[in-house]
């Protein structure tokens, strides 16, 4: 509670205004997520799960010739409801594999456990609570090589130098050979990109004003919904889509705690970012963190990427020649 509320006086008082995406997720965040997820116009799980069902053998296989024994770490597991695919499709080719799953919501990682041991009871699973940039550090490992799992397209939360910054942090918890698995949500048709976040149902909308309803109910606040609209602005060139609430008058909001904050007419308050990836991008942040790109796994139309990292000792190598990483990346 005292973290969320230094977070919204910092935010609410700043210059452009701005909310952390990571406050979305509390119980009726958790459940509009979900509703957000089965929408036709949020192409992304469909994308991902093509990707899951149809490629984690061949991964788990590519991972089992170095390491037979594998402890498997998502961060950001969410519900688990397409991991526990890709753990039943792994768990063959492992001697001993153990899967962690890292969430910020203890409510959703109550639903991953049953997904996940629902799919692969015999699986060693556990799970973490908490903001992983405090919990990842502190896992413990034994003799068994680690694969880090960051699904959802959610690195596209983080622009370049956050990204890289990102990945050093990953690695400081990998030994050489170690594995990272990201998914890449990569640039398409942009009126296909902003339907994503501006989905007729209203979805979208409905989850990013509960954040000022979360503010109403923890923290006292006197936000009236009515008075705010959800506006997402997708820039081709960069290939970022950015979320914003927006103030539709002039008006003042407070907390329980006398703190007063005054809004302009149509001012906005940033919320979120979501990147969509050009080859480029995902080459660079992979040569500035110093990982080898060692496989690209696409959905049948190349518009979302799965890439398999390794933690080499060699400095500044982008990709395996062999592999053909990007040969077919627009």
């Amino acid at each position: 509670m005292e973290e969320f509320l230094v977070h919204v006086k910092r935010g609410l008082s700043q210059n452009p205004k701005k909310l952390s995406s990571r406050y979305f997720y509390d119980t009726q965040g958790d459940a509009l997520y979900q509703q957000i997820m089965q929408l036709k116009e949020y192409y992304l799980p469909a994308c991902e799960m093509q990707i899951i069902k149809s490629r984690s053998s061949e991964i788990a296989r590519r991972i089992a010739a170095i390491h037979p024994h594998l402890q498997v770490i998502e961060l950001g597991a969410g519900d688990g409801s397409k991991t526990r695919y890709m753990m039943y499709h792994f768990h063959p080719f492992f001697d001993q594999l153990e899967y962690i799953a890292m969430d910020i919501s203890a409510n959703v990682l109550e639903i991953n456990r049953k997904e996940i041991l629902e799919q692969t009871p015999e699986l060693n699973y556990q799970n973490v609570a908490g903001n992983y940039f405090e919990t990842y550090p502190k896992l413990k490992r034994g003799d068994a090589g680690r694969l880090v799992l960051f699904l959802g397209a959610n690195i596209g939360n983080y622009l370049k130098q956050d990204a890289i910054d990102f990945f050093d942090f990953i690695k400081s918890g990998l030994q050489i050979n170690d594995y990272l698995l990201v998914a890449f949500d990569l640039v398409k048709h942009p009126r296909k990109i902003l339907k994503a976040y501006d989905d007729s149902k209203g979805a979208t909308k409905a989850f990013n004003l509960n954040l000022l309803e979360r503010i109403n109910r923890e923290l006292g606040g006197n936000f009236k919904l009515d008075d705010f609209d959800h506006f997402p602005f997708y820039n081709p060139q960069n290939g970022i889509t950015t979320s914003n609430i927006i103030s539709l008058k002039e008006q003042e909001v407070k907390l329980s705690d006398g703190s007063v904050f005054h809004f302009d007419a149509y001012e906005a308050i940033h919320t979120e970012v979501s990147k969509k990836f050009f080859r480029q991008d995902i080459e660079d942040i992979a040569s500035k963190s110093n990982y080898l790109m060692d496989e690209t796994y696409y959905d049948e139309k190349k518009e979302y990427a799965f890439v398999l990292f390794k933690h080499e000792a060699q400095k500044n190598i982008i990709a395996n020649p062999s592999a053909n990483v990007f040969q077919s990346l627009p």
